[in-house]
């Protein structure tokens, strides 16, 4: 083979293009998959309500584009077959009927139900006479056991024999005209829009009561080919050179549209047919394999088998893209390559004004001339590795670096390609790593990168975080019309800054594919394009402004996945370019197959846009129809209620929500299952509204449907019941407070006689206490009269004793021992025994005016002062020492004769078991309490003494134990005035060495 023949084989094949192993452009149900009751599909029809119904020999079937609704002789009373002929239309009106092969007819409605019982009056139903087959073919043998053959066009019936056409009156059965014409062997009749045509061979006539007119086919097929019809709806198709043509006819003649390429017809037994115009589905019943629906491909994938996985993709010019790995990719799929490989990474690649290819390749910068067709290129490097690149609106290119150390800085460069010999020009340095870059504006850049959006003012160099996007992870920006910037985010989804101002955080779908957007593209019919890792959604961008503007609260996402063209649901993202907008129209996408190509203007996204319908229910596994309200009985188990919305799309663009309300119930709204239904186990009795939405296309409104539920309450849950109860427990309580009533009258008299009695003895009593309170009053003033008389009958002779005793103590004969220890004794004895007397007689004076008691501020060193110079005389007799080392700042609040008398007994006692040693007095004293403390060194305690004094503070909190004045009197008074003024006391005592008394005063 010469080097010639050798470049063009190479040349032809490079060019072919590569398809992705896409799905088939169609799908069937049979009976094998549990889909359908039987797998001969007779007839095809769609009714009003958006359903198609297809009849089969085991029943006929409703079809909603998701489910298939059997009915046959389990569900429909009285029939007797399942064994369905061809759906035929009314000619007195809307509607279709079916017949079974015993003659029963069946209205095709929301519940089909037996039309004629018996199958004897027909004839309404037989409005094609003859013409009972959908692939008609009119033959010699035909005529053999017919000798005519009828069609009806609404009220006028065609009646052909074999070498004449008669025209009668279906009213008065008249016939009105007529003419001769040998019908060919290979003749077929289709009738479209009321017209009945004629096929012999490649030739078409019009059938019109005075004659056949030969009209025009376009484009004619090379072979003859074969009509299909259905007549229940007025379609024909032509079948012919292996492609199956619908037909439409107009004043200009016959026109065929292709709608399916490549498909025997014959040999897959095909016997029913229908096309969905609108929609462009086609459906096909077989009489052998089941029924084959046919949805448009409007999209491609483009396969290089050298490098199938494509990223950045550039419009080289009006119908080629360019890859970031020199690939040149067209939108019919040629497949070609640049003459030298470009260096560098495909994720980012760009095409200057000057038509220069620039690409990167990690710390360097390419640019390859379009002068040499891109075999020669110049290079800069950069000290990080470059994680994006931008091309202004003015041609000036901008490339972000990233430490590939830390991830977390970066900088920015510019570089102009209009100049002769364009330069690397710092720009900023900064604190992230950029992935993206978008200069709004002349002095604004946006930049994006795994931390959130950066706004950064070019002349300040000022940099901010946007706060809505935060710190999601940004995979590009996109803005086409420089007011609304799009920003598409990994794990977060898609936002939008809306003119300069606020950003809105657009919803998820569904399934939340969206939380990964590779990117933005807008068509030219107002939609936007985002593909994913799942799939591809398609979205209206005013519906997109009317949501960040708050004029509505959700989205209608349209979801397309490989079964719609392309080779895979995953998509690529992350890359610069990330999408190709032809200016015809179409879009090209990369993936991990392939290129994905697609003409926006001619993609018909099929919508969710027939109403929801609700009839049917199951109840404890019993199916019963409804038409607004179900009614159920109140014992139920189970209730399963059931959807319906005809929608013929991909099952993702189709989610029912429902909400129950009434009796006391609110719910949010909730998913259907799978199959669109919800059930529920309780329900009290009671009404209740379930209602039911969904979205019905790009306009992201709702359609609506109310089902009323009524569960009847039982007896004893009835309104009459309640109210005769009611009233029942009424009188019951109006007789039980009359009784109540009368039995507290009567024991209100009691209580009054009792009261009257009780009045008599409290008298009684109070006149008791008043006698015992002036006795009381009477001993009082006694005794502070006996009071008075000790005063001054005992206490002044004690005291003029006790001073005598001190003048001859002091001043007698000192020779003489005996008498002077005499005197002395005499003296101490006296002088404690007035002492004694007079505490007491203050003690008594106190405690009887208790409750009057006043406080007055004074001195403690002062007090302890008078109380040393008392007891001076007596503890000199017995050679002891008085000491007071209490601060002259210290000062007391409190009853100054009850705290007189304390000091007085617990200096007595002091001196008292203390001979030829040391007393003193201390005190401390802070915010909260006063310590006084006396220290003697006398002759101490024993141990079980000491534990008596210790807890007798305890013991006489008691009443009983005040009262019981055992030993040590003096010391119980003590601790009865402590008790008065609020204090506290401690001992601490060893014998032979002395006690420790502490006073707490709070």
């Amino acid at each position: 083979m010469s080097l010639f023949s050798r470049f063009l084989v190479l040349f032809i094949i490079s060019v072919i293009p590569v398809f992705g192993q896409q799905d088939p452009p169609y799908k069937w149900y049979t009976s094998d998959n549990g889909q359908l009751p039987q797998n001969s599909v007779k007839s095809i029809v769609p009714d009003e309500l958006g359903f198609i119904w297809l009849a089969t020999e085991d029943g006929l079937v409703r079809f909603d584009g998701q489910q298939f609704k059997v009915y046959n002789s389990e569900n429909i009373k009285g029939l007797k077959s399942n064994r369905m002929k061809f759906i035929k239309k009314n000619y007195k009106g809307k509607g279709h009927y079916v017949a079974n092969d015993l003659g029963q007819i069946l209205k095709i409605e929301t519940n089909p139900k037996l039309y004629y019982k018996n199958g004897k009056d027909i004839h309404p139903l037989n409005e094609t006479g003859r013409l009972f087959g959908n692939n008609i073919k009119i033959s010699t043998s035909f005529f053999k056991y017919y000798h005519r053959y009828d069609v009806l066009i609404k009220d006028q019936v065609f009646q052909f024999y074999p070498d004449s056409i008669r025209y009668y009156s279906i009213t008065n059965k008249k016939r009105i005209s007529g003419y001769p014409h040998k019908l060919a062997l290979d003749s077929e009749f289709f009738i479209l829009n009321n017209t009945l045509y004629l096929k012999s061979k490649k030739q078409y006539f019009e059938v019109t009561p005075q004659k056949l007119i030969p009209i025009e086919m376009d484009q004619p097929t090379k072979e003859d080919g074969s009509i299909y019809i259905n007549n229940a709806i007025d379609q024909a198709f032509l079948y012919a050179d292996g492609n199956l043509y619908y037909l439409t006819a107009d004043q200009n003649g016959l026109h065929k549209k292709r709608v399916l390429d490549h498909f025997d017809v014959l040999q897959n037994k095909i016997c029913a047919l229908y096309y969905d115009v609108k929609l462009n589905i086609l459906y096909l019943g077989s009489l052998t394999k089941g029924f084959l629906i046919v949805r448009p491909k409007y999209f491609k994938s483009y396969i290089d088998k050298q490098d199938p996985v494509t990223y950045s993709n550039i419009l080289l010019d009006s119908t080629h893209v360019l890859t970031g790995q020199g690939q040149i990719i067209d939108y019919k799929g040629n497949i070609t390559h640049l003459k030298s490989p470009l260096q560098g990474e495909k994720y980012s690649s760009l095409i200057d004004n000057n038509g220069d290819i620039w690409t990167l390749d990690i710390r360097n910068l390419y640019r390859y001339k379009k002068s040499t067709n891109y075999t020669t290129s110049d290079r800069w490097t950069l000290q990080y590795f470059m994680s994006a690149v931008y091309k202004d609106e003015k041609g000036r290119i901008w490339i972000g670096t990233t430490d590939s150390k830390t991830y977390k800085k970066g900088q920015l460069y510019t570089i102009d390609p209009s100049v002769a010999a364009p330069k690397l020009t710092p720009v900023a340095n900064l604190d992230f790593s950029p992935n993206n870059i978008y200069k709004d504006g002349n002095s604004r850049m946006l930049i994006g990168s795994p931390s959130g959006l950066y706004h950064m003012d070019l002349n300040t160099k000022y940099i901010t975080r946007n706060s809505v996007i935060d710190e999601s992870y940004v995979r590009g920006i996109h803005c086409s019309d420089g007011n609304n910037i799009w920003v598409y985010t990994y794990n977060n989804g898609l936002f939008l800054i809306r003119n300069h101002q606020g950003t809105t955080h657009f919803p998820f779908d569904k399934n939340k594919y969206l939380r990964s957007a590779h990117c933005v593209v807008e068509d030219q019919k107002g939609f936007i394009w985002i593909p994913t890792n799942k799939g591809l959604f398609q979205v209206s961008r005013q519906s997109l402004f009317d949501y960040a503007d708050k004029k509505q609260n959700t989205i209608y996402y349209h979801f397309y996945d490989k079964s719609s063209g392309f080779s895979t649901n995953e998509f690529n993202g992350g890359c610069y370019p990330c999408a190709t907008n032809f200016p015809n129209g179409y879009i090209a996408l990369p993936s991990f197959e392939g290129l994905t190509f697609f003409d926006s203007k001619k993609v018909t996204p099929i919508l969710p846009t027939n109403p929801i319908y609700s009839n049917e229910a199951k109840v404890d596994d019993r199916s019963v129809t409804f038409n607004d309200t179900l009614v159920i009985n109140r014992d139920f188990s189970r209730v399963v209620i059931s959807f319906n919305s005809p929608f013929y799309g991909n099952p993702e663009n189709l989610t029912i929500e429902v909400r129950l309300d009434g009796n006391d119930v609110h719910q949010d709204w909730t998913k259907t299952s799978d199959n669109y239904t919800i059930s529920y186990t309780t329900l009290y009795p009671g009404e209740y509204t379930l209602t039911a939405r969904k979205l019905r296309g790009f306009d992201s409104q709702y359609d609506y449907k109310t089902v009323t539920i009524i569960v009847p309450p039982a007896f004893w849950q009835t309104i009459w019941f309640k109210s005769l109860l009611l009233l029942t427990i009424a009188l019951l309580i109006y007789y039980g407070f009359r009784q109540r009533t009368k039995y507290i009258r009567h024991q209100n008299l009691l209580l009054e006689k009792r009261i009257s009695h009780r009045t008599t003895e409290l008298k009684s009593t109070i006149t008791a206490l008043t006698q015992t309170q002036t006795d009381l009053s009477e001993q009082i003033h006694s005794h502070k009269k006996l009071i008075g008389s000790i005063t001054h009958d005992i206490k002044s002779p004690l005291k003029y004793m006790a001073l005598t005793g001190k003048y001859l103590y002091e001043n007698l004969d000192r020779d003489n021992p005996d008498f002077q220890e005499n005197i002395k004794t005499m003296y101490t004895s006296s002088f404690e025994l007035y002492h004694f007397v007079n505490n007491l007689l203050e003690y008594s004076k106190i405690y009887l005016n208790k409750d009057n008691l006043q406080n007055e501020t004074f001195a403690l060193r002062d007090l302890i002062n008078e109380k040393i110079k008392l007891f001076y005389p007596i503890a000199k007799s017995k050679r002891n020492e008085l000491e007071n080392t209490v601060s002259d700042t210290i000062y007391l609040n409190l009853n100054k004769q009850l705290f007189t008398i304390i000091l007085h007994n617990l200096l007595d006692n002091a001196i008292k078991n203390t001979i030829n040693g040391t007393i003193r007095f201390s005190a401390v004293q802070d915010k909260h309490s006063t310590r006084i403390t006396l220290v003697d060194t006398g002759c101490g305690m024993h141990p079980e003494m000491l534990h008596y004094y210790q807890t007798l503070a305890q013991k006489m909190k008691s009443e009983s134990d005040r009262k019981q004045f055992t030993k040590g009197i003096g010391f119980h008074i003590i601790i009865e005035l402590l008790h008065l003024v609020h204090g506290d006391i401690t001992l601490e005592s060893e014998v032979g060495k002395g006690t420790t008394i502490t006073l707490i005063l709070k």
